[in-house]
């Protein structure tokens, strides 16, 4: 009879192999040719300016090879907007979403993934020594599996083609990286191995009730 379970938890070891395989970077940190290779892309970049090829060139040479998690905040245009490929007008939503459903999904290829999205009910609560508030209509926060991944979904020839559309929807955006010192939400780690063990449980009860039955 126990033979006839193994099957059932050895897929499921291999299930989640294959998922820690994609979710985790197994290279390790930035190597010293990579950070000379991204370097020169950064530097010649059009789409970034001289303060954020600095910020980008340091965050890849401070690389952990962890995770980490890049919190956006999106400023929307009021009414609707001209799609700068078709002239078409459209709500800055339906322009966006052209820029972030590619971006998204070769960011997944990569073992990265939207993590939270909202909309913003109010303007600061508290704040002082920053700037004002340009009027944020929603935050994004996006994980992605390293840097390393980060750095070839930004130098993506593709990306750079669509980043106009991001332009148009948005009247303002900030990007900045953060790492996780403590959270209360299950990491997918977690929870992928729960929802596994849970459904190779389920399977071998009903394998062994219907041997029962026999």
């Amino acid at each position: 009879m126990r033979n006839m379970t193994y099957p059932i938890w050895a897929t499921t070891l291999l299930l989640y192999l294959l998922f820690l395989g994609w979710h985790e970077n197994w290279r390790g940190p930035l190597t010293q040719d990579e950070i000379e290779k991204f370097s020169s892309h950064i530097n010649a970049s059009e789409t970034l300016l001289p303060d954020q090829q600095k910020s980008l060139t340091n965050f890849m040479r401070s690389d952990n090879g962890g995770e980490f998690f890049m919190v956006n905040f999106g400023s929307y245009y009021r009414g609707e907007i001209a799609d700068p490929d078709s002239g078409k007008m459209m709500s800055p939503a339906e322009v966006l979403d052209k820029y972030f459903r590619p971006f998204m999904g070769k960011a997944l290829r990569r073992g990265s993934y939207p993590a939270l999205s909202g909309n913003m009910l109010g303007g600061y609560i508290e704040a002082w020594g920053t700037s004002t508030n340009p009027g944020w209509t929603g935050i994004g926060i996006v994980r992605y599996r390293s840097r390393r991944d980060l750095l070839h979904l930004v130098m993506d020839g593709e990306f750079s083609d669509s980043h106009i559309f991001k332009k148009a929807a948005l009247s303002a955006t900030l990007a900045t990286p953060v790492g996780i010192r403590f959270g209360a939400l299950l990491s997918p780690r977690l929870w992928v191995a729960l929802l596994l063990l849970a459904l190779a449980a389920l399977a071998q009860i009903m394998v062994l009730s219907r041997k029962g039955k026999t």
